[in-house]
């Protein structure tokens, strides 16, 4: 494991991914496959 962060004296929480960073991830990610899954079926089925 890591050595835990010291900042000004205290130890830092190790940095978690938010609800909305899920999100933007999810919806980064699902929008191009939307698009490329589309234009595939358009041009050849």
């Amino acid at each position: 494991m890591k050595k835990a962060k010291q900042i000004m004296g205290h130890t830092a929480a190790a940095p978690r991914m938010t609800k909305a960073a899920a999100l933007l991830i999810a919806i980064g990610l699902s929008v191009p496959v939307f698009l490329v899954l589309t234009l595939v079926e358009a041009l050849f089925l």
